[in-house]
């Protein structure tokens, strides 16, 4: 059973479709899963589409139909989809890179001009992360297995978000491996000498 969702301003920012990516990707992975997430949205978006209905039209300019039918035969120039690596929940296969012992990472999304990215986090049971803290949002989905941190004890389909006054070493626990899906704004703060030793080498 689902134990952990989106605070309510995350949920309604991804309704509203201005959560800033990658995040509304974590999102919609715990969405898919949550029953009661989805009813949240649904709500959101009944709200959304009633303020929409009664707003007072807006008055077309008098060339709006014959500028909207001049464009009709411009150019149009579509832009590939940013291609998504997942392992699990049916989306595609990627690389893993060594991170630590038993800590393993596969970047899906790289950091962006918004200084955010998605990646996937596999770790053994029993296996911590290093201690750290954000200078940005992190969202993050278990896919499998599970992980407890300072904020509490996270399963598969759990959704956890954490900003610069979370600090935390999430910890795998015992059982099936644990992999996350975490999208990343901003860097983390690695806490100790060893984190921050090790931080830049993995690039967070």
């Amino acid at each position: 059973m689902i134990g952990h969702h989106p605070s309510e301003p995350t949920l309604l920012a991804y309704a509203a479709g201005t959560l800033a990516e990658p995040h509304p990707r974590v999102v919609a992975v715990h969405v898919a899963r949550c029953a009661a997430c989805r009813a949240v949205l649904r709500r959101a978006e009944e709200a959304g589409g009633a303020v929409l209905d009664s707003l007072a039209p807006a008055a077309l300019a008098p060339d709006a139909l014959a500028r909207t039918l001049a464009r009709l035969d411009e150019p149009v120039t579509i832009a590939e989809p940013e291609p998504v690596a997942v392992t699990l929940n049916g989306l595609a296969t990627g690389r893993w890179r060594w991170l630590g012992p038993n800590i393993a990472m596969m970047p899906l999304i790289p950091r962006r001009l918004n200084d955010s990215r998605l990646d996937l986090i596999r770790a053994a049971p029993g296996t911590g992360l290093l201690e750290h803290s954000h200078s940005g949002f992190e969202t993050t989905c278990v896919l499998q297995g599970a992980f407890d941190d300072v904020t509490g004890e996270y399963h598969v389909g759990d959704f956890a978000e954490a900003d610069g006054g979370v600090a935390h070493r999430p910890t795998a626990l015992p059982g099936e491996e644990c992999i996350c899906l975490i999208a990343t704004g901003g860097r983390l703060r690695a806490l100790g000498l060893m984190g921050r030793l090790v931080r830049p080498l993995i690039g967070m």
